[in-house]
């Protein structure tokens, strides 16, 4: 293969609001009466195949929270990236396929490319399809430098599984940064609007994954509840926030080292999971411990308790380039200028340069709107209480974004500073 190798930017955005997106719910924050939840039903090949992509967003998900050494608070979308690294996929070969295959959780052995785009191609129609009163969108495009010439194959499979919009555009013009990243924002609802500063001379494409979500909390907090509380931070040091409040019955759980409280968005087919570790208890090892089998064994075993609940009201920007953590979790040929293979997307050797993820969320008395942008560039190269659970979420806590009859999540997070 040619050391040679020229550059093929990839974006992807994960996003909770597609105004341009192909793929969108009818949701609708102002719809009054939420319909019935119905439950996703898998095939058990399926549920093989969601059970691998969960286990890929705890990787993902652990990795981060071992690499992120500076900012004290993260929040990523393992979907986004999945979806994402999964249509670049499509253009790999060899061992570079093997790797991306195995890291996003469907190894080449058990697994087939065309097993993990027909999963991804269900699960993204049945979330976009739970609950009239959330809004959902996801969106997908390929943006190609004009005159380059990448094959038919990759494109359509790519049109055909993941619904992308192909456009080509005149890189070099002064207008093609401004055309992508208003794109992007489009599809965040403005919460991300600099995803490109600039397109160097080697970029020859770019793959963009957009996700909106926009959930109402089934049981709203009241704002006069509402009140400045102390959060302790990880280093011991106090802060004074908003600290939202309610007592309701919510499906809970607790061990001898954390406890968890599911709080459900409208007709309760999506909700955020808070996992807030006890007293003296470590946030990063109930994380560093949280394994996709765990994740399961915890959902299972929630049951409806009358919590006394305090939750932070908060907002969060996050952004991290992933590329040292993809190569620490196996995916290293891609990054690779010489040994990368990618001869299935374009006749030119291409390599992934550059893999970067922004989110952004706003936690408050109504719900949850959240954000996310991943960016990679290829270069050319138990017995119920009966009082109410105090849940007081004024130290730091975790929290997942997920689908009900799954557990499929869209969104992980971590919170030590507020």
């Amino acid at each position: 293969m040619s050391t040679v190798k020229k550059s093929l930017g990839v974006i992807g955005v994960s996003t909770l609001f597609a105004l341009s997106t192909a793929c969108q719910n009818e949701g609708n924050n102002n719809a009054s009466t939420p319909k019935e939840r119905v439950d996703i039903t898998l095939t058990r090949t399926e549920q093989g195949l969601l059970d691998a992509s969960t286990s890929f967003a705890f990787d993902f998900f652990r990795q981060v929270n071992t690499s992120e050494t500076k900012k004290p608070n993260f929040f990523i979308s393992p979907l986004s990236a999945s979806l994402c690294l999964s249509m670049i996929a499509n253009g790999a070969d060899h061992n570079t396929l093997s790797e991306m295959l195995r890291v996003l959780g469907f190894p080449a052995d058990t697994y087939t490319i065309d097993d993990m785009n027909s999963y991804h191609k269900k699960l993204v129609e049945a979330l976009l399809n739970l609950d009239n009163t959330t809004q959902l969108a996801i969106a997908n495009s390929i943006w190609i430098k004009e005159g380059f010439g990448v094959y038919n194959d990759f494109i359509n499979v790519n049109k055909q599984m993941y619904d992308a919009q192909v456009r080509e555009l005149d890189f070099t013009s002064p207008n093609a940064v401004d055309i992508i990243n208003r794109w992007c924002a489009d599809n965040t609802n403005n919460l991300i609007t600099d995803v490109l500063q600039e397109i160097p001379s080697n970029v020859r494409l770019y793959l963009i994954n957009a996700l909106y979500f926009k959930g109402i909390w089934k049981e709203k907090f009241k704002t006069e509840n509402t009140r400045k509380e102390p959060f302790t931070n990880e280093d011991g040091k106090q802060s004074t926030i908003q600290m939202m409040s309610q007592e309701k019955r919510f499906p809970y759980y607790q061990d001898d080292n954390m406890a968890m409280v599911n709080l459900p968005y409208g007709n309760g087919a999506f909700s955020m999971v808070v996992m807030l570790p006890h007293e003296g208890k470590s946030l990063d090892a109930c994380i560093q411990a949280l394994t996709a089998e765990q994740w399961k064994a915890y959902n299972a075993q929630l049951y409806g308790c009358q919590i006394d609940l305090k939750l932070p009201r908060f907002k969060m920007e996050y952004d991290k380039d992933l590329k040292d953590d993809m190569k620490t979790l196996g995916l290293k040929d891609a990054f690779d200028p010489i040994e990368a293979d990618f001869s299935q997307m374009a006749k030119e050797s291409l390599y992934v340069s550059l893999l970067k993820q922004f989110t952004y969320l706003n936690v408050d008395e109504e719900g949850t709107e959240a954000a996310a942008v991943t960016i990679g560039g290829m270069g050319l190269t138990s017995i119920e209480p009966r009082e109410s659970v105090p849940f007081h979420v004024n130290r730091p806590f975790a929290f997942f974004i997920k689908e009900h009859s799954t557990g499929a999540i869209l969104f992980m997070g971590k919170v030590t500073e507020l």
